[in-house]
């Protein structure tokens, strides 16, 4: 094809309107134009609508323009002040008519401020407090655990007398049918308490300071000799 001879276009057209009308004046199709510059014809559309937003970006689209001129014969530079001016305008009216919308989540810098920070950390102490307050009460006031080890309830024996054997905690106060029992270090005992024939009941009582007691009952037969 022979070479165009450049025209000049008034500064008052758009780039778009320039390269449209250039090209009809030319009665060239973009079809033609595509197959002598190797650019697509969906951007070829796309720089004759002026929708510079659908372009992959502004290294790509000021390479077709500059392809695009020549062919056509404009001046290129002149293409790449409107395509710098329109574009800007573009991004400009594109922010206006998308406003951001303000979400209604809370976001993750609100939740984490130091003012609210400092109140978690507030909340967090006096809850591990309270906590450790109820556990403090409650091993107060709890029973002492006690493990009698023998004889086992309901036991049998001919012998005039048995031996408890049992633990529990060395501060607890453990009685025996209302008789105090000596614990060791560990809080062990072995209590010898005499029997009578028949059915002997054993009250096996623990009490730490301030704390509720803690009964065992324990039943022994002892049985006659015949």
């Amino acid at each position: 094809m022979s070479s165009f001879r450049q025209k000049k276009i008034t500064r008052s057209q758009n780039l778009a309107d320039k390269l449209r009308q250039a090209r009809l004046a030319k009665e060239i199709s973009l079809e033609e134009v595509a197959e002598a510059t190797k650019i697509q014809v969906k951007y070829l559309e796309i720089l004759e609508e002026g929708d510079y937003q659908k372009l992959p970006g502004d290294i790509y689209s000021k390479a077709w323009l500059k392809l695009y001129g020549d062919f056509l014969g404009l001046q290129v530079n002149e293409l790449l002040v409107d395509y710098k001016i329109e574009k800007s305008i573009s991004n400009k009216l594109t922010k206006v008519s998308s406003p951001v919308v303000k979400s209604n989540n809370i976001s993750l810098y609100s939740i984490l401020k130091p003012r609210v920070l400092k109140f978690l950390g507030i909340a967090l102490l006096i809850l591990a407090l309270l906590a450790y307050l109820g556990w403090e009460i409650n091993n107060t006031i709890s029973p002492p655990e006690v493990t009698i080890f023998e004889p086992s309830n309901n036991f049998k024996t001919t012998e005039s007398s048995v031996n408890i054997k049992g633990q529990t905690k060395a501060e607890v106060q453990l009685t025996i049918n209302n008789e105090l029992v000596l614990l060791d270090e560990e809080g062990k005992f072995n209590q010898s308490i005499n029997l009578i024939n028949g059915l002997n009941n054993l009250e096996i009582s623990a009490k730490k300071k301030h704390s509720k007691v803690k009964t065992i009952e324990i039943i022994i037969l002892r049985e006659s000799l015949e």
